[in-house]
């Protein structure tokens, strides 16, 4: 906030007062914001002091006019407002120009604006004495961004100009806010059901922080956004069979996405998994997502199923623990997806695998998987039948009795500049391992032993 300071010498009748004005112009930060849905508010605060010659606080009521010019001298009256009555306690007062004559943005569309204010103690709208101009700083001029046209915009992106973001996956042409309040909606659920996306009709879903106890379904071109994995949390007590969405808590569908949230499933009967990611699945992303099932009780508890289709998934963490029969980070289930930046961890039960291979051919880089504290702890466990090539790079691979334990013929694996920790390995397929290591960064061999 600036301050300005004038002081002048005058006479008004009946109270025969020189005074000092010293007026304080200060607005609030505009913000501007992908999910802003409301024009930013067309007030400026303004606070003043009056204080006369001897340096004593003026205390009674004045008259204020206040009037904006393209020029600190003579120009054009763009804007002109007056307050009757204005309260001055102990020297101070405090408005919001705007209040009376609404601001808009015309009256910024220009360089140099200058505020003027007169002041007229006998409250009389008649005996005004003006003050010299304050000239205004950059953050009034925000009116202006509220209606600025795309003609006036330079040095546009490509894609842009007919009003729609669709240069890349942020194509939306809508915008949703969840909220425990101030939003369009209360529940997530309420938000998918109210909308129709499709390719050309992409929505994005905002969700504001707090925990939304739900089971989701996310659906095609749709992308739900949290506020962030700490502040957003999608939890519910879903089960079932791990192997249905029914289980989950939350269901992604093909062509959707999820980013900046937590989600848990707390089931304490039969199976429980945090999300489902079904078949067909080509275009669902999962970023920056922690999925969390660990309920005490019940069987099997999946961090996130995967069936069918290949997902992309960066900066997910996954983790399991709490089910007596199975508990895995990841179960594949003939799936291809791709896991860059991935941690998976599972403990407890009978089994507990980081990840768990029931066909497909997944591709794993820079990620962390991690079993522990269960009979059959294994980093990467691989069943099923059908031929399938399973990559990992730059990753470490750790498993309390295992780090890879293939029990079908039927995979290739390769393993590139890794880390491979466990009791050991066991292959029933194909597997190759370059450049790798154990923890004591001791060299595996090409069979990772």
């Amino acid at each position: 906030m600036k301050t300005y300071q004038h002081q002048k010498l005058f006479v008004l009748v009946g109270l025969c007062a020189a005074l000092v004005l010293a007026a304080m112009i200060g607005a609030g930060r505009l913000r501007a914001s992908a999910l802003a849905l409301v024009s930013a508010p067309s007030l400026v605060n303004y606070q003043g002091h009056l204080r006369d010659s001897g340096g004593n606080p003026y205390t009674g009521q004045a008259a204020l006019k206040f009037t904006i010019y393209d020029a600190d001298t003579g120009g054009n009256n763009l804007w002109t407002e007056t307050y009757l009555s204005v309260p001055v306690n102990a020297g101070n007062f405090a408005l919001k120009l705007g209040s009376v004559t609404p601001l808009s943005a015309s009256v910024f569309d220009g360089t140099g604006r200058y505020l003027q204010l007169s002041v007229d103690l006998t409250n009389t709208d008649s005996n005004y004495t003006d003050f010299p101009r304050q000239q205004f700083t950059s953050v009034p001029y925000a009116f202006q961004a509220d209606s600025v046209s795309w003609s006036g915009i330079t040095d546009m992106p490509a894609g842009f100009a007919d009003g729609i973001d669709d240069t890349g996956s942020a194509n939306y042409e809508n915008v949703i806010i969840v909220a425990k309040s101030g939003g369009h909606y209360t529940t997530i659920t309420d938000a998918m059901n109210a909308i129709s996306p499709a390719s050309d009709n992409r929505y994005l879903v905002w969700v504001a922080p707090g925990l939304y106890e739900e089971q989701v379904t996310v659906k095609p071109y749709v992308h739900l956004k949290g506020a962030g994995m700490a502040v957003t949390q999608i939890s519910s007590k879903a089960s079932g069979s791990h192997t249905s969405s029914a289980a989950a808590t939350v269901a992604m569908q093909a062509d959707s996405q999820l980013s900046d949230v937590e989600v848990a499933n707390i089931s304490e009967a039969q199976d429980g998994v945090a999300i489902y990611i079904g078949s067909g699945n080509s275009n669902t992303r999962l970023f920056n997502v922690k999925a969390l099932a660990n309920g005490a009780g019940g069987d099997r508890h999946d961090g996130l199923f995967l069936n069918g289709g290949s997902a992309t998934l960066e900066h997910v963490y996954a983790q399991a623990s709490g089910g007596g029969v199975g508990n895995w980070g990841i179960f594949n289930s003939a799936s291809s997806p791709t896991l860059d930046s991935v941690t998976l961890m599972a403990s407890g039960g009978g089994s507990a695998n980081a990840l768990r291979l029931n066909g497909g051919s997944p591709i794993i880089e820079n990620s962390t998987l991690k079993a522990d504290q269960s009979a059959a702890a294994y980093g990467v466990e691989g069943t099923g039948a059908g031929a399938h090539t399973v990559r990992f790079d730059h990753s470490v691979i750790d498993g309390e009795d295992f780090g890879i334990r293939l029990s079908s013929g039927n995979y290739t694996v390769y393993v590139g500049a890794s880390l491979v920790q466990g009791g050991g390995n066991a292959f029933a397929g194909t597997i190759r391992c370059v450049a790798s290591y154990k923890a004591d960064y001791t060299a595996v061999n090409t069979t990772c032993n």
